[in-house]
């Protein structure tokens, strides 16, 4: 690595947007509309006001021989030659469209891309360009969704996930969308499923990963293992697991932390999560490993003395590990006397109140008082520890306590996503929609609630967002002039719905 050529700014040139680099030749673009032509051989530059506001982005043609540069502005385009250092030619937004992007498809074809979504490949005069792709007969169709009208692209994937609304569907196009989008669309779907064979639940499924959706696949992916329980959820959703997985994936990673532990502060750790865990034989070992010149000895060695005199020396096995966990919040205590519990408490919360914080929540585990130490950890906001804690060592209802809570907490800090998945592994499917409702995701709830309906699993208290959740859904189906699956909508919205339905009725009429 060493210096390259040097070249002195120009006093005029403002903020760089945009650089294009070949060979001895380089291009800068400025924010006040300046070009700035360097020749790094010759060690020159010239600088070109262009005129027209600020560059966003130049490009230099494709190919050794070539000298043409691409520039956008925030107005249109313009094509220039670098040997000459002027303008070969230009198109204004006026014309095509607000531009939002531009590139070379050949050394002698600039491709524009405007607001609309039509992609124009022009020639170097910039004078001709084909129609938007919308309007052309492809051969094969293409599936490229997101290039087409917005709510054609919505009217399809609505049709395709209540493909079973209507006996004998044709699958001919609907009045609500253009023949040759649909046909184009459709034609990718019929050669990769059979959605007349699936659930409601899957076609969403599919649709999500179809359009690219992967918020709305996760939520999917969730929702059909706490209706059915068929396949495991992956590590890779974490605390959206059911408390059984999560277990298992934590004392593997524990597993593997302890093999690469080399110094003290991850031995800490590992006590840490053993004790939470409820196994105190591995604490007491790891605590009894201390070398005698070391700072910590008389400490850890009282530590594992406390810990060797609280535990309780019943425990469980789990049938998917060999892991011994004991059952930190259901299990009866040994016969302690209660004035050493007592102590141990009081110490606790002396530790917490001085910022021990974890090492006070390890004694109230110890005495089987893990919903205490989690109230404490969500008191001093640390809400990733406490949800550990009720996940692997919490009984179900005092879990669910904890769960809603931090649901309440992520949805009041913006982190609804995450509170929709939590809510629906706890199966509060009605949480869950009234928290998608509240943020007008709709589109989302009015699935969710009709994929529970369909696996019986929709709560009765949950009558009323179901009838709001629908209602929603079908004026949203309105506003994309699909009125008869809003119909079918409005029947199970209630009597608001059933007032929506009417009114739809008498203005088709």
């Amino acid at each position: 690595i060493k210096e390259g050529t040097r070249i002195p700014p120009d006093s005029q040139t403002g903020l760089i947007n945009s650089i294009a680099w070949r060979g001895d030749l380089m291009v800068l673009g400025d924010s006040t509309g300046h070009l700035s032509f360097w020749d790094l051989k010759a060690r020159q530059s010239r600088l070109i006001p262009t005129s027209r506001g600020a560059i966003k982005k130049i490009l230099l043609a494709p190919g050794r021989n070539t000298q043409l540069l691409l520039v956008m502005f925030n107005d249109g385009v313009e094509i220039w030659d670098c040997a000459e250092s002027e303008v070969l030619s230009s198109i204004k937004s006026s014309k095509i469209g607000e531009v939002v992007d531009v590139d070379w498809g050949a050394s002698d074809r600039p491709v524009i891309v405007n607001e609309s979504g039509a992609v124009h490949i022009m020639d170097v005069n910039l004078d001709t360009a084909p129609n938007p792709i919308t309007a052309l007969s492809l051969y094969t169709p293409v599936w490229l969704p997101f290039i087409y009208n917005q709510k054609e692209m919505m009217n399809f994937k609505i049709y395709v996930q209540h493909m079973g609304w209507q006996e004998n569907w044709d699958m001919k196009s609907p009045k609500c969308c253009t023949p040759i989008i649909w046909d184009a669309m459709l034609h990718t779907l019929k050669l990769r499923h059979k959605f007349s064979t699936l659930s409601f639940l899957e076609r969403c499924l599919v649709t999500a990963a179809l359009y690219g959706d992967v918020v709305e696949w996760r939520l999917w992916q969730v929702l059909a293992y706490y209706l059915d329980q068929s396949s495991p959820l992956s590590s890779a959703f974490d605390i959206v697991q059911d408390n059984r997985s999560y277990l298992n994936n934590q004392v593997q990673n524990l597993s593997v932390q302890e093999k690469c532990r080399s110094n003290y502060s991850h031995r800490q750790h590992s006590i840490h999560r053993h004790i939470l865990l409820g196994n105190t034989d591995k604490p007491v070992q790891l605590l009894l490993e201390v070398e005698q010149d070391s700072p910590h000895f008389y400490r850890d060695c009282l530590r594992a003395s406390l810990i060797s005199s609280v535990s309780d020396s019943e425990y469980t096995v789990d049938s998917d590990t060999t892991y011994l966990r004991s059952r930190i919040s259901s299990t009866p205590l040994l016969p302690l006397e209660r004035v050493a519990q007592s102590t141990i408490k009081l110490v606790a919360t002396n530790l917490i109140a001085n910022d021990h914080l974890l090492e006070g929540c390890q004694l109230l585990c110890l005495i089987k008082k893990a919903v205490d130490a989690c109230r404490y950890m969500q008191n001093f906001h640390q809400y990733n520890e406490a949800i550990w804690l009720a996940k692997v060592a919490l009984s179900k209802d005092e879990y669910y306590e904890v769960m809603k809570y931090y649901i309440d907490l992520l949805v009041n800090k913006g982190s609804r996503h995450l509170g929709i998945l939590l809510a629906i592994s706890l199966s509060a499917f009605d949480k869950a929609a009234e928290i998608l409702l509240a943020t007008k995701l709709v589109t989302i709830a009015a699935p969710l609630v009709e994929s529970c309906l369909e696996a019986g699993k929709w709560p009765e208290s949950g009558t009323d967002i179901m009838h709001r959740v629908f209602v929603e859904y079908a004026k949203y189906l309105v506003s994309l002039n699909n009125i008869e699956i809003a119909l079918k909508y409005c029947e199970m919205g209630g009597e608001k719905g059933k007032q929506l339905g009417e009114e739809l009725r008498i203005c088709a009429q």
